[in-house]
């Protein structure tokens, strides 16, 4: 990924890719689809309870 480019994962068949902000019309290399979201981390984080 270069500097510069979002990762967005396809919402229909879970492609990743990745964008520069300035793109207009992005669609899915796999599918085709034009609807994407943004991955979200692995993991979790613990909080005390106060």
């Amino acid at each position: 990924m270069a500097s510069g480019e979002v990762e967005y994962k396809c919402t229909f068949c879970g492609n990743m890719e990745s964008f520069t902000p300035d793109e207009n019309g992005i669609s899915c290399k796999g599918c085709g689809s034009r609807i994407f979201m943004k991955p979200r981390r692995s993991g979790h984080k613990t909080l005390d309870a106060i």
